[in-house]
């Protein structure tokens, strides 16, 4: 307690002072005007390095957007929409169809369901461009892989222009309701990567299909990889080509996040073998 009671004396006795001493004040107050002016440059930095890192994906995931315009827009004959991701979902909806996907997207590709200022897609983003950088730049341990990098991604949060309380994703979702239909009755849960992760039936019936029957249910980012090839470990495609559905990528860091993408690819680690059964 005495040692209390010094302390806060001291600070008493200089708040006294400094009340008493009229020529401190102004000096004080310069100060103080001077630290918030040297201060302002480190908050500007630290704002805009957020803003360029969410531009930086947004910038990304844009340049390998597959366009939900006109998803809204039905043609004559038609029960779809005519966008490219409506296309796309019209070929994978098709069994038959494989040729045209491969020769169309390529034999192996990631498929990004992504949001903009998301930073759960931020991250994916960071182990993607790694992934995609040290695979380009032959970095021993993402070397040897088969094919070429190809992303494609889709914005859940995209808006009609024709109205404006129209979710265009939403609306691709109706239309092609059999395919996540598909996806949500589970059949994927007993590949190699679903099992160590312990995913069950329920974890694809609540991602892709709502008892709302208006909006998808579907959490970003999601991301589904597709392998026409014969490396393909799943024997019974219900969607033709799809080979897992990620719904959350693991990893703390861009280069785990990386790897767990390079694993994915290469059908390794996680998902090419037990590992841990929940």
């Amino acid at each position: 307690m005495k040692i209390l009671s010094a302390i806060g004396g001291f600070f008493v006795r200089i708040g006294r002072w400094i009340k008493e001493t009229a020529w401190i004040q102004p000096l004080l107050i310069v100060g103080a005007i001077f630290a918030v002016i040297f201060s302002i440059p480190y908050v500007i930095d630290g704002v805009k390095s957020w803003f360029d890192e969410s531009n930086a994906a947004n910038k990304y995931f844009l340049s390998n957007q597959l366009s939900l315009k006109h998803a809204d827009v039905i043609p004559d004959g038609k029960a779809v929409g005519s966008s490219k991701v409506d296309e796309l979902f019209t070929y994978l909806e098709d069994e038959t169809q494989s040729d045209e996907v491969v020769a169309k997207y390529g034999e192996r590709f990631f498929l990004a369901f992504v949001a903009k200022d998301s930073v759960s897609c931020e991250e994916l983003y960071e182990g993607l461009i790694t992934f995609q950088k040290n695979w380009k730049d032959n970095n021993p341990e993402f070397s040897g892989l088969a094919g070429r990098f190809r992303l494609y991604t889709i914005y859940t949060d995209t808006m009609s222009e024709i109205d404006d309380e129209v979710n265009l994703f939403d609306q691709v979702w109706l239309n092609h309701y059999s395919l996540f239909e598909t996806l949500s009755s589970g059949y994927l849960k007993d590949t190699f990567y679903a099992r160590n992760k312990g995913y069950g039936q329920s974890n694809y019936e609540t991602a892709f299909v709502s008892d709302k029957l208006d909006s998808c249910p579907m959490s970003v980012p999601t991301v589904m990889h597709f392998d026409f090839s014969e490396d393909n470990l799943v024997a019974d495609q219900k969607v033709v080509g799809l080979s897992y559905v990620i719904f959350a990528l693991d990893g703390t860091t861009k280069l785990e996040r990386a790897r767990t993408l390079k694993n994915c690819w290469a059908h390794t680690d996680i998902f090419g073998e037990i590992k841990n059964i929940n």
